[in-house]
C-alpha cells in the first residue's frame, strides 16, 4: 500500500517539514549498510530483524538494495504496490514508493527480475540517492539490505553508509569473500566505520575464531582490520520465520538467534551517530539525475 495512506489507516501523523514550521533541523537518519562478499551467509535475514528491532525505539527505512532481484518484502510479508523501478521509471515519486510494514517502519522494496535494475548508470542511480535524500530526514535509521558480491551499485550503497556490516559465516569461502569486500572499501578510499559480523556459528568459541582468522589477515594485509560487531547463532527458527515471511525477531523474540540479534541492535544503538545522510553521500560520487530513463 502507499507510505501516505497506511500512515493514515495506523493512525500516525504526517511528516512535518521543519524548515516550513520553523522548528530545529532534523539530522538524517544513521545509516548501516549490511553486505556480504558472497550470497547464502543470511544478510537479508539480519537486515529484516534489525529493521524490525530498531523500529521498536524509532523509524526505520529499510531499503532492499538488491535492485534487480529484491526480496526484503517477503521477509516482512509485504506486498508493495510500486517498487525503486517505478522510481527509476520516473512514473513515481519517492513517497509513493514508500510502504509501510508496520508502525515504525517502512520499506523502499526492489525490483523481482528486472534485469536492468541490477546494472543502473549513474545516472539512474542518482534518481535513487535524489529520492532518498528527499526522505532520510524522516528516519532516525536506515538499513540498506545490500545485493551480495562486489558490483558497482552494491558498493556506491556501501560507501554512502555511515556503517557497513559484513556478514559471515564460518565457511572458508564466505571469509574468504568478507574479506575482499573489506579490501575493495578500502581500495575505493571508503572512509566510514566497518563492521564484521558471524552468522551461523556453532558456538561463541567458533564466532571468535572466525572473526580472529579474518582480523589477522586483514592487519596483515590491509594494515586495519574491520570491528567486530556481534555473532548469530545456528537456529533452526530462522527458517521458519522465511517461510513464514516474518523476521525472526517476530516470529519468536526468545529463540537463540532471537537474543543475539537483540545484543547486536543494542549494539549498533550505542555507537556515537554521526550521520551524513545515504542520499546526500551517494550523489557525492554519482552525477544529478537530469531525465527519467527508459526501463
Amino acid at each position: 500500500m502507499y507510505w501516505a495512506r497506511a500512515r493514515s489507516l495506523i493512525g500516525l501523523p504526517h511528516p512535518v517539514d521543519s524548515a516550513a514550521s520553523g522548528a530545529e533541523p532534523r539530522l538524517a537518519a544513521r545509516s548501516v549498510c549490511v553486505a556480504s562478499g558472497k550470497g547464502g551467509t543470511g544478510k537479508s535475514v539480519i537486515c529484516a530483524s534489525l529493521a524490525a528491532q530498531l523500529s521498536m525505539r524509532g523509524r526505520v527505512l529499510l531499503v532492499d538494495a538488491d535492485l534487480g532481484a529484491g526480496n526484503a518484502h517477503i521477509l516482512q510479508n509485504a506486498s508493495p504496490e510500486r517498487s525503486l523501478v517505478d522510481l527509476v521509471k520516473g512514473t513515481s515519486e519517492i513517497d509513493d514508493v514508500r510502504t509501510a510494514c508496520g508502525p515504525q517502519l517502512d520499506l523502499l522494496a526492489a525490483g523481482c527480475g528486472v534485469p536492468h535494475m541490477a546494472g543502473l548508470d549513474p545516472r539512474e542511480l542518482a534518481t535513487i540517492a535524489d529520492g532518498l535524500r528527499a526522505i532520510e530526514r524522516d528516519y532516525q535509521w536506515c538499513l540498506v539490505d545490500s545485493a551480495a558480491g562486489l558490483s558497482e551499485q552494491t558498493l556506491a550503497f556501501a560507501r554512502a553508509s555511515d556503517l557497513v556490516a559484513i556478514v559471515t559465516t564460518p565457511d572458508l569461502t564466505a571469509m574468504t569473500d568478507a574479506y575482499a569486500f573489506f579490501k575493495v572499501l578500502l581500495a575505493l578510499g571508503a572512509d566510514q566505520e566497518v563492521g564484521l559480523i558471524v552468522n551461523r556459528a556453532g558456538s561463541e568459541a567458533e564466532a571468535a575464531g572466525v572473526v580472529r582468522r579474518v582480523e589477522e589477515v586483514s592487519r596483515r594485509f590491509l594494515g586495519r582490520a574491520p570491528e567486530f560487531l556481534g555473532w548469530l547463532p545456528e537456529d533452526a527458527t530462522v527458517r521458519h520465520a522465511v517461510n513464514n515471511r516474518r523476521p525472526v525477531v517476530r516470529e519468536d523474540p526468545h529463540t537463540p538467534f532471537a537474543g543475539r540479534l537483540l545484543a547486536l541492535a543494542e549494539r549498533l544503538e550505542l555507537r556515537p551517530a554521526r550521520p551524513r545522510g545515504l542520499g546526500s553521500a551517494m550523489l557525492e560520487h554519482v552525477p544529478p539525475p537530469l531525465s527519467a530513463p527508459s526501463i
